[in-house]
């Protein structure tokens, strides 16, 4: 969100600095790289039913609870069940459009970041029920029932696959005039940005674009800690599976596999379930190396919806929980265009939680 962010800033001729604690893009590369544009099904985790199948996943030790914020937990519950409307819907089929729009414009440029646009064959417990659910999806995904490997599957037609990894890269390198300060920011006062050790910037404005480190504002989002993985394989698989049975992505690329799983709902860095992602993955792929590992945390919002909205001299963009590579543009975009004051507030303010 923050590459995306500087990189539309840049273009309008913005002096820009980003700042970041660590690496740039460090969690965003943990991403499986599958970008679904007409779904919402897998970030809506306020629906009725929800919590038995998170609960269900939990007791099979597919993901785990380890840290909870009882105040997001609270606002959970009063959102649990609530249907945003469809103004909201439309705003964010506009912004799905508009991501896609731009993928395919930066790899008509150069495609160094390997998209494609093919099927993702998805691998459920209940086909019936998936249609279903996909039926009610107020993105209108199209999709039909396949087989794999003699398994009745999900096949999912408006999937778009791109490197995380690369696609990272290329836009470090888009924006590679940008200062960049490798700080913490701690707070916003006086027109002045605070970094870590009390050093202040002059800004005109900020955008917050800092994933689960949004909490510190006041917005909440629980982080749903993924592993991403990349691995040498002796025969990659040929095509893209999302194994929800197994809790695990499978993507191929050129140069390597991408195997990332887990929705542990976990602050800590470390790297207690990921044994149980390359296991799972070994189903799709039988003999494989792992060379990088990255940990992320999805910035989920109590109703799966990202938050996008202004307050005083700053901007924050946030809360697009499973969906950050695929929103990434638009929510890019418009917090820029935000921030140089060329608009007003978005339908996906944090208010709705109040």
């Amino acid at each position: 969100m923050g590459l995306f962010t500087a990189y539309y800033l840049m273009r309008e001729g913005a002096d820009v600095v980003l700042v970041e604690a660590r690496d740039v893009a460090h969690s965003s590369r943990a991403a499986a790289g599958v970008l679904e544009f007409t779904k919402f099904e897998l970030n809506r985790i306020n629906v009725k039913g929800y919590v038995s199948r998170y609960l269900k996943m939990v007791i099979s030790g597919k993901t785990a609870i380890r840290c909870i914020d009882p105040l997001w937990l609270r606002i959970y519950l009063k959102m649990y069940g609530r249907d945003p409307g469809a103004d909201v819907w439309a705003f964010m089929r506009e912004m799905a459009q508009f991501s896609k729009k731009e993928y395919f414009r930066l790899a008509e440029e150069s495609n160094d970041f390997e998209l494609r646009e093919e099927p993702v064959y998805e691998v459920v417990e209940d086909v019936e029920r998936e249609v279903e659910v996909l039926r009610r999806d107020p993105l209108r995904p199209r999709f039909e029932m396949g087989e794999l490997e003699g398994r009745r599957v999900i096949v999912y037609l408006d999937a778009v696959v791109v490197s995380t990894d690369l696609l990272a890269e290329r836009l470090i390198r888009e924006v590679s005039r940008v200062k960049t300060i490798r700080r913490a920011a701690v707070d916003l006062k006086d027109g002045g940005l605070v970094l870590d050790g009390g050093e202040r910037l002059a800004v005109d404005g900020v955008v917050f674009a800092g994933g689960w480190w949004c909490r510190k504002l006041g917005v909440p989002v629980a982080p749903l800690k993924g592993y991403g993985v990349r691995a040498f394989a002796a025969q990659k698989p040929s095509r893209s599976i999302a194994d929800f049975v197994g809790g695990v992505f499978v993507v191929p690329f050129s140069g390597w596999v991408k195997i990332t799983g887990r929705f542990d709902v976990d602050p800590h860095p470390d790297l207690k379930h990921i044994d149980k992602v390359l296991e799972a993955a070994r189903r799709w792929v039988s003999d494989f190396e792992v060379f990088d590992v990255a940990v992320g945390y999805r910035p989920c919002t109590p109703d799966g919806l990202p938050v996008l909205e202004r307050r005083g001299d700053a901007v924050v963009a946030t809360g697009t929980c499973r969906l950050g590579w695929t929103y990434g543009p638009a929510m890019g975009r418009l917090a820029a265009e935000m921030a140089l004051g060329k608009r007003g507030d978005t339908p996906l303010t944090s208010r709705r939680f109040i």
